[in-house]
């Protein structure tokens, strides 16, 4: 890798400036309907994370922990760290690079209008029940169902449990401390998480749970 390790940069740093102007070219539009804007939400929080995890692979480029980096540098300019000439492996190096570009045609300069234009129609998978109605509405059925067959609650029915099921604090402490209902607990907190995802991408959750904790 380290023969096309500056090239493995340059590419890097053209596909996260390629990212930011599809998410400023996105979000210049306006969606027309709650479903577009849930799909311009999800393909600029899916872009955000290919920045980010790009841009990742760029710190660790630099830092340069293997003198990886250090080397071909210096092999640029004729010598390695060693101080031994290379100029005699130029056109292997050649040949490295010309290798490194077939096997990743995605590093070559893309057409940008075009490359936009196909990336800004795409309609992001995102999986609702029908009973969430496309991230209208909360799906209980399956808590529902913990809940009325657990021996720390009544049975109502699920009108009325969407009434009740936020209020833990009907529920009797010695109740709240059986594994039954720390389960039943942890996967309503997993299924708000997983609704309030789809719903909401470009959300800050980790931050949410900061100011709640607080």
């Amino acid at each position: 890798m380290s023969s096309t390790l500056l090239e493995v940069t340059r590419s890097a740093h053209e596909e996260v400036e390629r990212l930011e102007r599809l998410v400023v070219k996105d979000l210049q539009k306006e969606p027309a309907t709650a479903r577009e804007s849930l799909f311009q939400n999800h393909r600029v929080r899916h872009m955000i994370d290919s920045i980010f995890s790009t841009t990742e692979k760029l710190v660790e480029i630099y830092e340069d922990k293997d003198s990886a980096r250090k080397d071909e540098i210096a092999a640029l300019g004729g010598q390695t760290a060693s101080g031994q000439n290379v100029f005699s492996a130029f056109y292997d190096r050649l040949k490295e690079i010309r290798e490194y570009h077939r096997r990743h045609p995605v590093a070559r300069v893309l057409d940008p209008a075009g490359d936009l234009e196909e990336l800004l129609k795409e309609e992001p998978v995102i999986e609702f029940s029908g009973e969430e109605a496309f991230g209208r509405y909360l799906d209980l059925h399956e808590l529902y169902n913990e809940f009325v067959n657990s021996k720390f609650a009544k049975v109502v029915e699920y009108s009325a449990y969407l009434d009740i099921f936020p209020q833990t604090h009907d529920i009797p402490r010695d109740l709240k401390l059986t594994r039954q209902y720390k389960d039943y607990l942890t996967h309503m907190l997993e299924y708000l998480i997983s609704f309030f995802q789809r719903t909401e991408p470009l959300q800050d959750l980790n931050r949410i749970f900061s100011k709640v904790c607080l």
